[in-house]
Order: structure tokens, then C-alpha cells, then sequence
């Protein structure tokens, strides 16, 4: 039982101690509710267990939103990052993405004191195996806290489970198992079997993560070095000082022999033998399985990254694999500068149960308990960022609906954690899922540099930043917004017509570069920007990109304003959609297992028609109108209760 020293009662109770835990913990005790972090091993806090980075393509803007609306993320990798670099340089600034390779130790250190010193927030070293459920006719379900695997439990209003692949987690070399969330840490049995007692549906998903080599035994002379942006931006909106002492990555390349241990050892890998029952990532797959579906490939790229400044290890991104591990060892030895190369530790497979997201709403909530948030891999997304980005979402609702405030939702046209939480709302994910800037269909608006404009509002009703915070991204905002007008007013000379032109229009050419017309205009212009050489920089990026999308961007605002009735019409979550003959037999079979919280939700879900939607469309009307006359019970949309 936990110590009876320790509060047995608390607002908020989260579960699990990865990104998604943490985000949501340290949100809902900044936003002043009582909360407690439950985790197996109070020294795993923080840890990253597969490649300790932090960003990329779709990834770093989810990163950028964090910080905007107060997260911790942004913070401690700028704090604790070893290279830093820009992605997509050469495209333009819609799919440009940041990505930083993290000191591991420092990093979890970073994030482990971040949760020891928030106000408000206590730690628990236990295992959750159940979950307490009180009913009543006039409420139906609700949570009312967890039990312990000693036989002891708590109680609390809001219980968010972040468990990440730890549900009946295990963990595959070769033809060996064991059980594990991860390497060196134990599985959870007993929750998932709890979690389908109470109804939920459950399936099985997987994900794996690379060898580790001994820096020592590496011929570095036989690699092309990576090195980091000379002059790199920092992640979080509110880092005002950034030189980091960056550390050189290398590249390397499979070889047709690399290719040739792996074919004949296909029998002997989990994945192939059928051993391992879960759907792996489509988008990160292991080296098996790149070598199967690409087979005319002659090699794969490989990234040799340091997981820390003084680290030994150094993590081998590209060879995701279960292979057993004498394959792993003459696979390794089989590529150009790693012929002498000593594994420090091998590569797994993980597979473990997650919950099919539709049963949750958008703010993150089950659909069936109430009170109950789930967030991270346990909704079948991959990444520390996608789970960071749930923690928080999940943590900042958990602590308004007990301050009886309404929930955070984000809109897909306002932020890469809206289309997130309305992909997982609206998608059948059979696999791990993974945000990329092609998942966003307002991508050139909800760039990584622009994410202070475009949640600004929702930080200030939030109030997750302290009042100095907020100021930075506000005049970091009213900087763009003052020199944009004066690009508007001042000219430069435009070489094909030998006259003057508008500055801005200038910039909206290709070739237009805003730091040019900084430089030959008069001191006025850069008079608009901030003091701090961070801010201007950023400002710039910023402004020039605006300037240059502004038509695109044009276009997606009347398409949103088209499509907000859509928004907004909301559907009762005790819709009869099964009985709706009017619908076609595929809709009324996804409708019913998913329950769309709006009209639109419920025309992005795949099988749903036209038809289908007009047909939604009359009877949400007509259901609202009842509601509204005080008729039909559950007119209220998903999101609310």
C-alpha cells in the first residue's frame, strides 16, 4: 500500500511517467489543482528510450504549440540539446522543421526536476492495475480514482492514463520474449484486463528501436560527418539566450551484404515468423522490413547519433530491428566504418495493447467514463512529441472541467494539435501513428515559426504561462504585426522596371528576401523589431513567410468559414446512428462505433458519403431544435456533458 503518510486523495491523477505523463501532470498543477503523477520508478521520469531527439518533419511544430500554450518540451530541449538543425532548408517554410539530437541523461534530468519542483504536483512510485468507477442513473459512469497492484488505491476526480507501450508490454529479439515496457523497466498486466472489463476495446500494436554501439569502436575517418546549423534557432518561444556547443553526427550506408544477412535470417525474425501479433509503424519501419518492401533498394541511409556529450553509446538510427542477436552483430559489421564496431546493447521490438482513439472526444476524454483522459501511445500514436501534445491537451481539460471552465479544442486550421486529437477522433489507426506536415491540410499556416500568432489567444484564457511569458510571445507578435505595416508603406527599387515597388510586394517574389530589404531601407523599418537577436530573427522568418503565403493563406481562411457550420453543428453521442436507414450501411457502421462529436468530425471519417452527411446534417437539426425546446435528452454535442 503506498505509505499512509502519503495523500491518498487528489484532483487529478495521472498515470505513467514519459512525456504524455508529464505533460499533463505539470498542467494541471499549474493551472491549480491537486495533482499526483503515478509511476513504476520515480528515477524513469523523463527517460527516452528509443533515439533521444526531439523535433522533425510535422513533429517540431507539434513542439512549438507546447511551449506556446506553456508546456515543457520546447524548454528542456533547448536546454539539454547537443546539434540542432533545420530540415527541409531548401523548401519553403511550411515543411521547414527543426530537429535537435538531446544529451539523454541531461534530458531526463531536465524533465525529472521540472516535476519535483512544481508546486502542487507529488510523485508516487506504484503500479496502477484497475481503475475505480462509481455509477449513477442520473450521471451514468464516472471515475473516482485508481487501485494499486499492492492492494491499496486512490482516489481521484480526473485519472489520466498515459502508460505509453508498458500495457502488457513485450519484448522481442530474435525468438527470445520477455516481458517489458521497455528494455530494463516491467510491464503493466493488470490494467489492460480491467480496461476491457469496463467496456473498452483493445488491440495490439508495436514499435522497436535499434542496437546501440561503442563510441570507441567506430572508424569515424571512414564516415561523412553531420554537423549542426551554424547559427541554429532555439525551440521554445521564451528562450532568450541560445548558443548551444554543438557535437558532430555521422552517416553511413547498409550494404547489398547488410541486405544479404537479413534475407536469409527472415525465419528467425518475430516479425516475419509470426510471432509478433501487433501492426508496426508504416512510416518508421524497422531494417527487416525496409529490406522486404524495397528489395531492388541497393542501401539505406544510416545515422550514427551520440546519445549524450559523454555518453559511450551511440544510437544507430535507421537499424530498427528484432533480429536475433548474432543477426544484429554481422549486420552491423557489414557496413563501412562499423567492421570493428562492439554492441552495447541490442535492438528490440515492443509490442504492446493500446485503445482505439475513437473511443475518446476531443478534449481527450473516454467516450464512456467520465472523468477518464487518455493520452499517448496508449491511443496508438509514436513519438514524444504526439504523446507530449496529449499529456498536455489532456491535462490542461482535466483541470477546467474541475474548475467548471469550458475545454481546450483546437480547430485543424488552428494548430498541428488539432488535426492530431481530430485524426485520432475521426481515424481507424491500425498502426502507430505519426504526424507529418502532409497530415495538415492548412500546412502553409501552421508553420513551426508562427505558432505565438496562432494560440496566443488560447494561452491567455488558459493561463499555463506566467503573466512574463505571455508578454514575450505578445510582443513578439505585435513586432510582426508593426512590421508588416511598414512593409506595406516603405519601397524599394524593383531592377526589372528601374522604378519603386512595395516592400512587401517585393518579398512576395521568389527571390524576395526580407533581410535584404532590412538592409536597404532606412533605419525606420528595423525599428519594428525586437531587441533581442533571437526575436528579430524569428520576427523576420516569420513576416517573410506571411508575406509569401498570404494568397494561399487567403484561400484556406474562406474555405474554413465555408466549412464552420459544419464545425459546429454537433451530434449527441447517443445518436441512433445503427437505426438510421436513411444512411448507408458503411456509414452507420463506423457512425456507431465512432460518434463523431460534430457534422465535421463525422465527414472526415472514411466511409462516410455526401449522402450520409446531408442526411446527418437534417436530423442534427432537427434533434438541436427538440433539445433547445427542452425535448430530446443528449441533443448536447460529444464534447460536453
Amino acid at each position: 500500500m503506498a505509505d499512509a503518510c502519503f495523500q491518498t486523495t487528489h484532483d487529478v491523477i495521472v498515470v505513467g511517467g514519459g512525456h504524455a505523463g508529464i505533460e499533463a501532470a505539470l498542467a494541471a498543477a499549474r493551472l491549480g489543482v491537486s495533482t499526483l503523477l503515478v509511476t513504476q520508478d520515480r528515477a524513469e521520469v523523463g527517460r527516452m528510450p528509443c533515439n533521444p531527439s526531439i523535433g522533425g518533419l510535422g513533429k517540431a511544430q507539434l513542439v512549438r504549440e507546447i511551449d506556446a500554450l506553456g508546456g515543457e518540451m520546447a524548454r528542456a530541449i533547448d536546454e539539454t540539446g547537443i546539434q540542432f538543425r533545420i530540415l527541409n532548408r531548401r523548401k519553403g517554410p511550411a515543411v521547414r522543421s527543426p530537429r535537435a539530437q538531446a544529451d539523454k541523461l541531461a534530458y531526463q534530468a531536465r524533465m525529472l526536476a521540472a516535476v519535483e519542483a512544481q508546486p502542487g504536483l507529488s510523485v508516487l512510485e506504484a503500479e496502477v492495475i484497475g481503475l475505480r468507477v462509481e455509477f449513477s442513473r442520473k450521471e451514468g459512469r464516472r471515475v473516482s480514482g485508481v487501485r494499486l497492484a499492492d492492494g491499496g488505491s486512490l482516489q481521484g476526480s480526473r485519472v489520466v492514463l498515459a502508460t505509453g507501450t508498458f500495457l502488457r508490454g513485450l519484448l522481442h529479439t530474435g525468438q527470445q520474449q520477455r516481458a517489458g515496457g521497455r528494455e530494463g523497466a516491467p510491464s503493466a498486466e493488470g490494467l489492460s484486463e480491467d480496461l476491457r472489463t469496463l467496456g473498452f476495446e483493445l488491440r495490439r500494436l508495436k514499435t522497436g528501436t535499434p542496437m546501440r554501439l561503442l563510441r570507441r569502436t567506430i572508424d569515424w575517418q571512414a564516415l561523412a560527418a553531420q554537423a549542426g546549423d551554424p547559427d541554429p534557432l532555439p525551440f521554445s518561444l521564451r528562450t532568450l539566450s541560445f548558443a548551444p556547443e554543438q557535437v558532430l553526427c555521422h552517416i553511413t550506408w547498409t550494404s547489398e551484404a547488410t541486405h544479404r544477412v537479413i534475407r536469409d535470417n527472415l525465419d528467425r525474425s518475430p516479425l516475419y515468423a509470426g510471432v509478433i501479433e501487433g501492426q508496426g509503424p508504416r512510416y518508421c519501419p524497422s531494417i527487416e522490413d525496409k529490406v522486404v518492401r524495397f528489395e531492388h533498394k541497393e542501401r539505406h541511409q544510416v545515422f550514427l547519433e551520440p546519445e549524450g556529450r559523454q555518453s559511450e553509446e551511440i544510437y544507430v538510427n535507421g537499424l530498427s530491428t528484432s533480429l536475433p542477436a548474432d543477426v544484429q552483430v554481422a549486420m552491423v559489421r557489414s557496413i563501412v566504418g562499423l567492421e570493428e564496431a562492439q554492441l552495447v546493447r541490442f535492438g528490440y521490438a515492443v509490442e504492446y495493447d493500446a485503445l482505439p482513439s475513437w473511443q475518446v472526444r476531443t478534449t481527450l476524454e473516454s467516450k464512456k467514463i467520465d472523468g477518464l483522459y487518455f493520452a499517448g501511445q496508449i491511443l496508438g500514436t509514436s513519438g514524444y512529441e504526439e504523446a507530449a501534445a496529449q499529456g498536455l491537451m489532456a491535462g490542461i481539460n482535466a483541470a477546467l472541467s474541475l474548475k467548471h471552465q469550458s475545454p481546450l479544442i483546437l480547430g485543424r486550421h488552428e494548430a498541428y494539435l488539432g488535426v492530431l486529437i481530430d485524426d485520432l477522433a475521426t481515424k481507424e489507426i491500425s498502426e502507430p501513428y505519426r504526424m507529418f506536415t502532409s497530415r495538415a491540410e492548412h500546412r502553409l499556416w501552421l508553420r513551426w515559426d508562427n505558432a505565438a500568432a496562432r494560440l496566443l489567444g488560447h494561452a491567455e484564457r488558459i493561463g499555463l504561462l506566467r503573466p512574463a511569458e505571455l508578454e514575450l510571445l505578445r510582443e513578439e507578435v505585435e513586432a510582426a504585426r508593426r512590421l508588416r505595416e511598414r512593409l506595406e508603406r516603405a519601397s524599394v527599387n524593383d531592377a526589372s522596371t528601374g522604378g519603386r515597388m512595395a516592400a512587401a510586394e517585393w518579398v512576395r517574389r521568389p527571390e524576395g528576401e526580407l533581410a535584404r530589404v532590412l538592409a536597404e531601407t532606412n533605419r525606420e523599418l528595423s525599428k519594428s523589431l525586437p531587441d533581442n537577436e533571437l526575436k528579430r530573427r524569428s520576427v523576420i522568418e516569420t513576416v517573410e513567410a506571411d508575406i509569401k503565403y498570404e494568397g494561399y493563406v487567403a484561400r484556406q481562411e474562406r474555405l474554413v468559414r465555408r466549412q464552420a457550420h459544419l464545425e459546429h453543428l454537433e451530434l449527441p453521442l447517443d445518436f441512433p446512428y445503427r437505426d438510421t436507414t436513411a444512411l448507408s450501411w458503411e456509414a452507420r457502421e463506423k457512425l456507431e462505433r465512432m460518434r463523431p462529436a460534430t457534422l465535421g468530425q463525422a465527414g472526415r471519417i472514411d466511409g462516410v458519403r455526401q449522402s450520409d452527411l446531408a442526411v446527418l446534417s437534417v436530423l442534427a437539426r432537427r434533434v438541436g431544435a427538440a433539445g433547445a425546446g427542452g425535448g430530446t435528452p443528449g441533443a448536447q454535442g460529444g464534447q460536453d456533458r
